[in-house]
């Protein structure tokens, strides 16, 4: 009997900026990286005898609770990728909501019948993974496998494989969740789905976002439009810099301003902070800095309406500037202590 076990990545910039990822190479966030520790305080008992991640950044990253530690090579198989969402790819879920609900709600409900333009089927992402799983389990029988994957592609293949396509069986799957499955040289099958309970309460994703989860996204998800308009009671931004009205359905609730490399002004109407809206302006600012190639962003405490999100997201207090990292080249992935990890904040 094979043993495989499937494991989500750890919090990465599209979960905690509201922003749709399928095969855009995010970085984990500050949080996900602690995601990470504890996930390899899980897996400290557990023998593992080969080590497989996706191509991306955030499972490689996310991998390393388990290949390090073990003394393992990484092997990274595009395989095991996100779903390829085409034109979806880094494009706020408030923009999705407001302007495209019904494909948003097909890809959450029916992933079978989703497409877009550019985006894999439902038939061609399950089947590569489910195809990549099968040859591992084949090329090591008796062994155990860890497999760092992504939360759409897993729950697409979790539901093919055992439930006969029905999703409302899954359970929810938290970053870094864990899937024990096994094989016995024919079938599939499984011991628990989707297992997070390593993580406290204090750094699990869903429990952070319980709030509105419990409600309606609309009313947290946020898209952006060039300004137009300055919502009142807010402090104007400079004419020079590139400014972006932060939009709640149809309201606008703040501004995030931009200028070479820096975010200049982040600005909340007073009813919007403090309930982790600011991320998903951060969010924007991150996308904006990725397009202009750069691999360092700044930000002035004094300029932001909710300064702790510095803080929160590994930014690096250099005086009266803070700093951050935006660099997703130089990472080598090997054989430990050979790989390297830059410091990411």
């Amino acid at each position: 009997m094979t043993t495989i076990y499937l494991v989500r990545h750890g919090e990465a910039e599209g979960n905690a900026y509201r922003r749709i990822h399928g095969q855009y190479d995010s970085l984990l966030t500050a949080t996900g990286l602690r995601q990470v520790e504890a996930l390899s305080r899980r897996f400290q008992s557990i023998p593992v005898d080969v080590c497989y991640s996706s191509d991306l950044i955030r499972t490689s990253l996310t991998a390393r609770a388990v290949y390090v530690p073990k003394n393992l090579p990484l092997h990274r198989d595009p395989a095991f990728r996100e779903v390829g969402i085409g034109r979806w790819e880094d494009v706020p879920f408030g923009y999705l909501d407001t302007f495209e609900p019904d494909e948003l709600l097909r890809f959450n409900k029916d992933p079978v019948h989703w497409h877009v333009e550019g985006a894999e089927t439902f038939p061609e992402y399950t089947g590569r993974f489910i195809s990549g799983m099968t040859r591992l389990a084949q090329e090591n029988p008796g062994k155990t496998i860890a497999i760092f994957c992504h939360g759409s592609v897993l729950r697409g293949v979790l539901a093919r494989l055992f439930f006969r396509l029905d999703f409302e069986q899954l359970p929810y799957c938290d970053n870094t969740a864990v899937s024990k499955l096994f094989w016995d040289g024919e079938i599939f099958t499984y011991e628990y789905l989707n297992d997070a309970s390593h993580l406290p309460e204090e750094i699990s994703t869903f429990a952070r976002q319980k709030w509105w989860r419990k409600g309606n996204a609309k009313d947290f998800n946020i898209w952006f439009k060039p300004m137009d308009i300055l919502p009142p009671g807010l402090i104007p931004p400079e004419s020079h810099w590139t400014t972006y009205l932060a939009m709640l359905r149809d309201r606008p609730v703040g501004y995030i301003s931009v200028h070479d490399g820096a975010i200049e002004a982040l600005r909340l109407l007073p009813e919007h902070r403090g309930v982790l809206l600011e991320d998903q302006f951060l969010g924007q600012a991150v996308s904006i800095f990725r397009q202009e190639n750069r691999a360092i962003m700044c930000a002035r405490e004094d300029r932001l309406d909710t300064p702790d999100l510095l803080t929160r997201y590994g930014f690096r207090n250099c005086g009266n500037t803070w700093k951050a990292s935006l660099d997703r080249t130089g990472f080598h992935w090997g054989t430990p202590p050979e790989d390297k990890l830059p410091d990411l904040s």
